[in-house]
């Protein structure tokens, strides 16, 4: 299933919304694509080669919308100890890893993706 999320708020009747939607792999993306779409969609390549962009005009809420849809490739963001003694569990005592500070980051592969999502979500009313 799809779910839907607002990407901002505003109460301004909208001419043509636009809706992102994001799926686990491209290849559901390009299915999710070819349903929607009945098999007439455009395909655009995004910042990464893997991650395509599907755009194609579809019914929603009563209305006729501009849906693209992308894909990431495996987890996007990972979780790393702030403090680099906590980084070799075996440097550090392992009940302070429960209370060690952690941060997010996008890996260094993932960046591609991640700009491909900052770009397709670029003017989306809907996510």
């Amino acid at each position: 299933a799809i779910s839907l999320l607002p990407l901002y708020a505003s109460s301004a009747p909208l001419e043509c919304m636009k809706v992102l939607a994001v799926a686990e792999k491209p290849s559901v993306a390009k299915e999710i694509a070819n349903i929607l779409s009945q098999q007439s969609y455009r395909t655009q390549q995004g910042p990464s080669q893997y991650n395509r962009l599907f755009e194609f005009s579809t019914p929603y809420r009563g209305s006729q919308c501009q849906m693209i849809v992308t894909s990431v490739t495996g987890h996007l963001m990972e979780l790393e100890f702030c403090d680099e003694r906590h980084a070799k569990w075996k440097r550090c005592d392992l009940i302070e890893l429960f209370d060690a500070p952690i941060r997010q980051r996008v890996p260094d592969d993932k960046r591609d993706i991640e700009r491909n999502l900052e770009q397709a979500a670029r003017g989306c009313h809907e996510l």
